[in-house]
């Protein structure tokens, strides 16, 4: 199963997944799944379109975002994460995927990075392969190490059109913050880009505190 929201990252990997799969002859079964969060205005139809142009028919499963969002007041980022993430392993049970792929790329992995030290206190990302459920499935990433420039290119390159729906809670969401601030790093210094990504693979453990050494609320 792959993840397509529409957009670039999601468009460019099933698309170079559909072609890996047709020149090596690999057999794969390749499944794109939409994810309709329930958003005003949102266009299942237009990704279900973007899938065909490239030749692998989407199916289209629904999850009320919105109506998880409010009543709790959660960070929106995080929750149709969550709620989008959790429809998409529902599906693959399902179906009996093995394999879930998604479209995170370089970039993506800083901008959590930053986002769970900000947001949760946490150093944590994510990783190129995930094992869950007692390994009855995989989260595939095979964008991981491609930074987004190289994907706008391959876009351009095979004439890739993306789709657009536009998310409410754009303007005010924790991700879109953090992705402006680090975009305008990357202008002022195009090595920021991929120093944070290898930063995280080049930690220095002498100079972090160590495990379980994290003070209470009340001492802080």
């Amino acid at each position: 199963m792959v993840g397509v929201s529409g957009g670039p990252d999601s468009l460019c990997l099933l698309h170079s997944l559909h072609w890996l799969n047709r020149r090596h002859r690999s057999n794969w079964q390749i499944l794109p799944v939409h994810v309709d969060p329930g958003f005003e205005g949102w266009s299942s139809a237009r990704v279900s379109r973007g899938c065909a142009r490239i030749g692998l028919e989407c199916l289209v499963r629904t999850a009320n975002v919105r109506s998880r969002i409010e009543p709790t007041g959660e960070n929106p980022c995080y929750v149709c994460a969550r709620e989008r993430r959790k429809t998409l392993f529902e599906t693959c049970g399902e179906l009996g995927a093995t394999s879930l792929a998604l479209g995170h790329h370089m970039e993506d992995v800083s901008e959590t990075l930053l986002m769970n030290l900000l947001m949760t206190a946490s150093g944590s990302t994510f990783v190129p392969r995930q094992d869950l459920f007692g390994g009855k499935l995989a989260i595939i990433r095979p964008l991981y190490y491609v930074e987004k420039p190289r994907i706008v290119s391959y876009l351009k390159c095979f004439g890739i059109r993306t789709v657009r729906n536009r998310c409410p809670y754009m303007k005010s969401g924790t991700r879109l913050r953090v992705r402006r601030f680090l975009e305008a790093l990357y202008r002022q210094d195009k090595h920021i880009r991929t120093n944070i990504f290898w930063g995280i693979h080049n930690l220095k453990p002498e100079y972090l505190p160590p495990p379980g050494s994290r003070r209470t609320n009340r001492q802080r």
